[in-house]
């Protein structure tokens, strides 16, 4: 018979060692325990002593109603989406993957009191291994459609997005190969996407988060088993895509009058592109032709524009809005406290501000911390695939 603290979570602490990028031998030197008990305590065939329970608390500034909460995501029924290089290591992937859990569910508990946008997602629902060039063109291109957007150049990724029923952060990983994640969310069928802040690169920022619309729009229907064993594959097919969305074949070769690095630079502000990406378009659409190509790419090397490029100093970050301005929305309507939405949400106070695109100390400057937090009667109850609950539901403003 197990003895300890019962009710405690397993995946709690997965996810909180994971997302602080520590291996259960590290954690186990911290926290003065031995990996073996930690592994026990993943796994579910032990539980940690009153002790060794405060200890995590302590050391993960985690409230004890937290650890013994069961977590709400769907990562282990639904493919999570790296956008990374192969020789990323394996423990960037766990963190990106955590953090990812933490956005689904801070999600899901904001949306019991709130109304998000509609999602309005067109999923491909064929063989990914019969998915045309072709076919992903025109998938960029009803996105653009569906949206009502037209084929100029996308002002703000991320407010598309999120404008579309995405929700999206970002936050610092730790690693510069890793540069973004995505899942369809099983819980609340809903997209999530998370973009790395590791690379100061908006430019780089804007593809990322349409090289993941890709993934949502594209892959909907693979399984987890497929996601790794057509990993490359999911990969160029999503990097088409954001190039398709990003350049529409509609209306990006009519600006270009000659295909040179200087045109390209003259086009890099209006598209919020970066001209390595414009010359691969280019080769894409077949308007420069394989030797043309070559003579750009080595160009470009030559003026010493691989690592960085000239104006990507010029762009501002783009910023999501969604779930700051939720938190926002619930406290200015007296509905909950910041302390009270602190410890809901209950993920570590400096990681939760990061994913909710808050200012750091957010929830240390609480002025509505009197505020008695109730629920009012049910306005629009929300199926939901886990519990159900009522609550108070605000609709979310209209962009």
């Amino acid at each position: 018979m197990r003895s300890g603290i019962l009710g405690f979570q397993p995946e709690r602490l997965k996810q909180l060692r994971s997302a602080s990028g520590l291996t259960q031998e590290h954690l186990a030197e911290l926290i003065g325990c031995s990996s073996g008990n930690i592994s026990k305590w993943e796994k579910g065939s032990a539980f940690p002593t009153a002790h060794s329970f405060q200890k995590l608390c302590t050391f993960f500034e985690v409230s004890e109603s937290w650890l013994l909460e069961v977590p709400v995501n769907s990562s282990r029924s639904t493919p999570s989406f790296f956008r990374s290089q192969v020789s990323t290591p394996k423990v960037s992937w766990d963190v990106a993957h955590a953090r990812l859990d933490w956005l689904e569910e801070i999600s899901y508990k904001l949306q019991e009191s709130l109304e998000f946008p509609a999602v309005r997602i067109p999923a491909y629902s064929g063989d990914i291994r019969l998915l045309s060039d072709e076919d992903i063109e025109q998938l960029a291109d009803e996105c653009r459609k569906l949206w009502g957007i037209g084929y100029g150049p996308i002002t703000d990724m991320l407010q598309t997005l999120e404008n579309a029923g995405v929700v999206t952060a970002k936050c610092h990983l730790g690693y510069l190969k890793m540069d973004g994640v995505s899942r369809w969310s099983g819980v609340d069928d809903r997209p999530y996407v998370l973009i790395a802040e590791d690379k100061a690169s908006p430019i780089r920022n804007r593809f990322d988060a349409a090289h993941e619309l890709g993934h949502l729009v594209l892959h909907r229907n693979v399984n987890i088993d497929q996601a790794k064993s057509d990993y490359h594959l999911l990969e160029a097919q999503a990097h088409r895509f954001a190039s398709a969305f990003l350049m529409p074949s509609e209306s990006f070769p009519l600006e270009i009058k000659w295909p040179t690095l200087d045109g390209f630079l003259a086009l890099k502000n209006r598209w919020k592109v970066s001209i390595a990406a414009m010359i691969k378009r280019c080769q894409d659409l077949e308007i420069v032709d394989s030797n043309s190509a070559t003579r750009l790419w080595k160009g470009r090397s030559a003026r010493g524009w691989v690592k960085k490029e000239p104006l990507d100093d010029t762009f501002e970050f783009e910023r999501p809005k969604i779930l700051s301005r939720s938190l926002r929305m619930l406290v200015e309507n007296s509905i909950l406290s910041k302390s009270s939405l602190q410890g809901i949400l209950g993920i570590p106070r400096e990681k939760l501000e990061e994913l909710c695109g808050v200012e750091k100390g957010y929830f240390f400057n609480d002025s509505n911390a009197q505020v008695v937090d109730i629920r009012l009667r049910v306005n629009a109850p929300r199926t939901s695939k886990v519990h159900s609950t009522k609550s108070t539901v605000l609709d979310f403003p209209k962009k």
